[in-house]
């Protein structure tokens, strides 16, 4: 009895001074020898801490059958069953993943701030959400309290860049309203995206399901004005889409129009143009209502050509706005070279033009700023020059348009140099 109280007695101080292996082996005598729980406990952990997930699993399972209210062996239970069936499941069955998952959800019933539980929620919300499965992802996400996540986000250095991921309660938010702003769920949507920006203020895909959910409960102007203010810290297609639905709705389609092509200029040079035929679809039914058919065609014909592509289904709303336009629908090329003069010219002829040269490009190498003749300072994005890269040097002379923007520094509207073109010294 003394060699075996001993023997656990070192066990346990290697174990506390992180020597998991030597710890493990002579855990696992003790095991053999006593059967008793807490060698069993210390076995099983030491096995995780060794990432031997399966025999983990196996201890843990043979403990948890001499005693299931044993706390410290749900533990080494459910993150053993986590990394085995969870963590990097790569099947396509939803009830087996499923099955795995509500395994550890019934272990951990008592254990609600076990780490591996909120990490199986998640990842079956993660499985949810790429099978667009919205319904079953609310569902997942109703068996943990967001309040009692981790809400550190995770940093880590790959290919000698710094890298920042959301913590575990950002991704709860972020799914969560997603799953409710694809249902449709207003309501719920704008309650998760508010109260999840009380965590993370600066979320731009927060502050936008907050705005679009504000929108199809009534509030388009305000909505719309919060659109806007995301727009000038996130220029993303979808942002100005949003901006143009709103307008449609209030029956101001110049307006919807302006914004749709935002969001089409924007949209132009982006991989997998297939997943935004709806922007086309759009600038094609506001082209339409603004009465300038030869337009909408080509805008309807683009996105259908682009579902065309992939092989996917045509969705009734293409048909139908084919049928009142009076066109066959049928795969053309070449649509987004002879459709972007139209984009540009529709922006940029609303916008004031000036001539100035470059000032200074910032270290960084994405931005700088222009001073233009009457002396105004304004700054633009390097991807927003239209030449070689190779020529952009303080002292160019150049032509650029004025548009409105947001100063995040000093949080108020500001005006920056888009369009640039060089042009030679007179």
């Amino acid at each position: 009895m003394t060699d075996i109280i001993e023997k656990r007695d070192k066990a346990t101080a290697l174990r506390r001074q992180k020597n998991f292996q030597d710890a493990l082996l002579l855990f696992e005598t003790l095991w053999e020898e006593t059967k008793d729980k807490w060698d069993g406990w210390g076995l099983a952990l030491c096995m995780c801490k060794r990432s031997r997930f399966k025999d983990a699993l196996n201890v843990s399972k043979e403990v948890y059958s001499t005693d299931n209210d044993f706390d410290y062996i749900k533990g080494t239970y459910a993150w053993s069953a986590f990394m085995l069936n969870i963590n990097n499941y790569s099947g396509d069955n939803y009830d087996e993943l499923k099955s795995y998952a509500n395994g550890i959800m019934q272990l951990t019933e008592n254990r609600q701030e076990d780490v591996f539980r909120h990490l199986t929620v998640l990842k079956v919300m993660d499985y949810c959400e790429t099978k667009g499965m919205w319904e079953a992802l609310v569902s997942w996400s109703r068996k943990i309290d967001p309040k009692i996540l981790n809400a550190e986000p995770y940093k880590f250095k790959k290919n000698g860049k710094n890298i920042t991921m959301p913590s575990n309660q950002e991704k709860w938010y972020l799914k969560t309203s997603k799953a409710y702003e694809k249902s449709e769920d207003w309501e719920r949507c704008f309650k998760t995206a508010s109260e999840g920006l009380n965590y993370f203020p600066d979320e731009i895909w927060l502050k936008r399901r907050k705005a679009i959910s504000d929108g199809n409960l009534g509030n388009i102007d305000k909505a719309i004005e919060e659109l806007k203010n995301i727009s000038f810290v996130k220029s993303d297609w979808f942002i100005f889409r949003d901006i143009a639905i709103f307008h449609g709705q209030n029956n101001n389609y110049s307006k919807a129009l302006d914004y749709i092509i935002d969001g089409c200029i924007i949209s132009a040079n982006l991989p997998d143009p297939g997943y935004r035929w709806e922007l086309y679809y759009d600038a094609a039914l506001f082209l339409h209502k603004s009465g300038n058919i030869k337009m909408a065609e080509k805008h309807l014909l683009l996105s259908y050509s682009l579902r065309d592509n992939e092989g996917w289904k045509i969705p009734e709303v293409l048909s139908a706005l084919a049928d009142e336009l009076g066109i066959t629908l049928e795969n053309t090329n070449n649509l987004f070279k002879e459709l972007k003069p139209f984009w540009e010219k529709h922006k940029f002829s609303k916008l004031p033009k000036q001539r100035g040269e470059i000032k200074t490009i910032m270290p960084n190498g994405k931005a700088g700023f222009i001073t233009a003749e009457k002396g105004e300072d304004y700054y633009f994005k390097v991807m927003s020059f239209n030449g070689k890269r190779s020529q952009l040097k303080p002292g160019l002379k150049v032509e650029f348009y004025v548009q409105e923007s947001f100063d995040r520094k000093k949080e108020k509207k500001s005006y920056q140099a888009v369009n640039i073109y060089s042009v030679k010294k007179e």
